[in-house]
């Protein structure tokens, strides 16, 4: 039986490209060098991830491929024994508020799995734990652990009166819903709002004690109508804050965002959970507790749950942990939204899902961003245990400790844009020192670590 060593790409010419030829061997810690513009992700996302997406994508009947994400063939002549790809980029892991490093690990329900079994006394159901889920969630804020407040400095003008526009809010300082405030009988629409008595902007701000019926007449048909006076703002919260903003029209959604902020909801002090959830713990501690951690903190703790309904979860969060910990991120806490994660961060999120996988090509963009010295080793050494569960791992990088470990180095240039795309060395990163066009060769020769 044949065997293919090799990962080889002919005539790639995608952006500046020039029509190359490139061998990648299997099974090594490849590493894409050059400068800036030299064509790195153009031979490396662009070609070859994307020929691998698309060959993938053909193995599978039209009816599912119509549901999949479309990828156009590269500009290449051939790319001959690829494996699947496992991409692992920097790009985010999307915007939802609710998405958290737990949530993205699958070690969330793992957490609350915990909880629902040992937790004492228990809520319930796991579900009872999430804030994701109605049985879970904070009424106040649902889930979110934030709730919007009004900046009354932004909705009210006190150097106008009402009929001057004193209500900085387009729906409440014309059409009918201005003659609330500009047609009742306990406020003088004609007055300068810093003129107003305490009571009078209480009545503006909260509304009157006693129910006020105001009448309503329609521009169209002339009827009229008598409705009740509301304040300002529990009319503003009630219309506009305690339902789905995104539902509103894009401008208005934009004017009513442009007069709150985002504050850590009251009720449930920004975790999201309802009292019930919060009031059952584990060894003294409740679940925010456990996700409010980083997660380094947290595997002692796990260390400490002496339960048998609990160790065969606690073995599985502490194997994700350990995982975490491998590729330097043991400071996150479970509870870390997302979209506040860096793009080194990303992307070691995404490898530690993927680190049982085996026969594939993983393909990662500068994994060492980020990082301190101490965890670049650790970085390396799974690196290196992914090639030796026998997969290729392809990556670009400019580190220099990152690319002088490498098994193979490829690089490109000799400048950036129309003066970059060609291959100016393929081979060990002994060899690259002696390659006078090339600036990594330049760099690692004089880098102090190279041996």
């Amino acid at each position: 039986m044949e065997v293919y060593d090799n990962i080889d790409i002919l005539g790639a010419k995608e952006h500046n490209l020039k029509n190359i030829d490139v061998t990648i061997p299997k099974n090594k810690l490849v590493v894409f060098a050059g400068v800036s513009g030299s064509g790195k992700s153009s031979l490396v996302f662009d070609t070859l991830a994307r020929e691998s997406s698309r060959q993938w994508q053909d193995s599978y009947p039209l009816f599912l491929r119509n549901k999949l994400p479309h990828y156009d063939r590269p500009q290449v002549d051939d790319i001959k024994n690829l494996p699947p790809s496992i991409v692992v980029n920097q790009k985010s892991l999307g915007t939802n508020t609710r998405s958290t490093v737990g949530t993205a690990m699958d070690i969330a329900p793992l957490v609350r799995l915990l909880f629902s079994r040992i937790g004492q006394p228990s809520a319930g159901g796991s579900m009872a734990y999430s804030f994701n889920h109605p049985a879970g969630m904070c009424p106040d804020c649902t889930g979110i652990g934030t709730v919007y407040q009004l900046i009354e400095g932004k909705i009210f003008d006190s150097s106008k009166s009402l009929n001057e526009g004193a209500i900085c809010f387009s729906q409440f300082s014309s059409g009918w819903q201005a003659h609330l405030y500009q047609n009742n009988s306990l406020l003088d629409a004609d007055k300068k709002l810093n003129q107003f008595s305490e009571a009078e902007w209480k009545i503006l701000r909260e509304g009157s004690d006693e129910t006020i019926k105001v009448e309503i007449r329609s521009n169209n048909t002339g009827r009229v109508d008598r409705v009740d006076y509301e304040g300002v703002i529990p009319r503003f919260y009630r219309l506009y804050l305690k339902r789905d903003i995104s539902k509103l029209k894009k401008a208005l959604q934009e004017e009513v965002l442009s007069l709150v902020t985002q504050v850590p909801c009251g009720s449930c002090k920004g975790s999201g959970l309802n009292p019930k959830a919060l009031a059952f713990k584990i060894n003294g501690r409740n679940i925010v507790d456990y996700m409010d951690l980083s997660v380094s903190e947290l595997l002692p703790l796990l260390e400490e749950v002496d339960s048998d309904l609990g160790q065969s979860l606690v073995a599985q969060i502490s194997s994700a942990i350990k995982r975490m910990e491998a590729v330097g991120i043991g400071y996150l806490s479970l509870s870390r939204r997302t979209d506040t994660l860096s793009g080194g961060e990303v992307q070691r999120v995404k490898l530690t899902s993927r680190l049982q996988e085996t026969g594939q090509i993983f393909v990662l963009d500068e994994p060492s961003t980020g990082l301190h010295d101490k965890d670049v080793e650790q970085l390396l050494s799974l690196l290196r245990r992914l090639v030796k569960q026998g997969n290729t791992v392809v990556m670009i990088e400019h580190r220099l400790e990152l690319i002088g470990q490498a098994d193979w180095i490829i690089d490109l240039g000799p400048e950036g844009g129309s003066n970059g795309g060609y291959i100016l060395f393929e081979g060990k990163p002994t060899d690259i020192i002696n390659c006078e066009n090339s600036q990594t060769g330049k760099y690692l020769k004089n880098y102090s670590n190279f041996e």
